[in-house]
């Protein structure tokens, strides 16, 4: 939680709090949000972040682990999104700013061949993707802008130091991990402007794209109906995966 105020030569640009929460329990959610209004009087940003991890393919990962990982990975991210709602709303009914900047992945994007198997992570992350695109849509006419952060590795204190402590682990992060500075720039950018998906990191262009695509092939299969072709042009929805519809 952040308060905004005036930066002045020695002063912190902000004032931040905490409170220690388990974002699977609805009812700890709830108190955050008592607790945001009555230390900061109102919720203009909310970053819907909180996530887990498991490794392993579907096969291998325990069940038990993997209840607990969409707990928090998706139950938890859409108790966020229902509790902090209303707060956006009132700051969106007031003139204010009211985003919602829920955190995906690269995992969102598709299954990353340059990360060892997290297979249930992946699918959470899959279902984050649902929960941002649905959010748009119900969120919109409240005026709550709300985007999709989808980084690949970011150099935070905890990789820092897997990577200090593990080689192995050093070699197959460094070469795709970004700076959080940069990570962060890219996320608030992305936010202002309504960016839906805020993908951060070259590395993922390529196996994103080819996932795109493949789902654009097997889709374009479907033949249109008679109202779908009065209503859409072919050419104006068949997309080649390079940035530009065929003309």
């Amino acid at each position: 939680m952040s308060m905004p105020g005036a930066v002045c030569p020695g002063e912190p640009a902000a004032t931040a709090d905490w409170l220690r929460i388990d974002t699977s329990d609805y009812a700890q959610v709830k108190k955050l949000t008592e607790a945001t209004i009555g230390r900061f009087g109102a919720v203009d940003v909310v970053c819907n972040n909180a996530g887990i991890g498991v490794v392993g393919a579907l096969q291998d990962v325990d069940p038990g682990e993997a209840r607990r990982l969409f707990d928090v990975n998706v139950l938890g991210m859409f108790h966020v999104i229902h509790a902090f709602t209303p707060l956006l709303k009132d700051s969106a009914a007031r003139g204010g700013p009211a985003y919602l900047l829920n955190t995906g992945s690269e995992h969102s994007l598709g299954i990353p061949p340059h990360v060892m198997p997290m297979s249930v992570y992946t699918a959470s992350k899959y279902a984050v993707l649902g929960l941002n695109d649905t959010a748009r849509r119900d969120l919109k006419d409240l005026g709550i802008g709300v985007s999709l952060l989808a980084p690949g590795w970011v150099l935070t204190e905890r990789i820092r130091a897997l990577i200090a402590a593990d080689p192995h682990a050093a070699a197959v992060i460094e070469p795709f991990a970004q700076e959080p500075a940069e990570v962060a720039a890219a996320a608030f950018d992305g936010l202002l402007k309504g960016t839906a998906v805020i993908a951060t990191n070259p590395h993922s262009r390529p196996f994103a794209m080819e996932h795109a695509r493949g789902l654009m092939a097997d889709i374009q299969a479907l033949p249109l109906l008679d109202d779908q072709h009065s209503q859409y042009d072919q050419h104006d929805h068949a997309h080649d995966g390079t940035g530009h519809a065929p003309e």
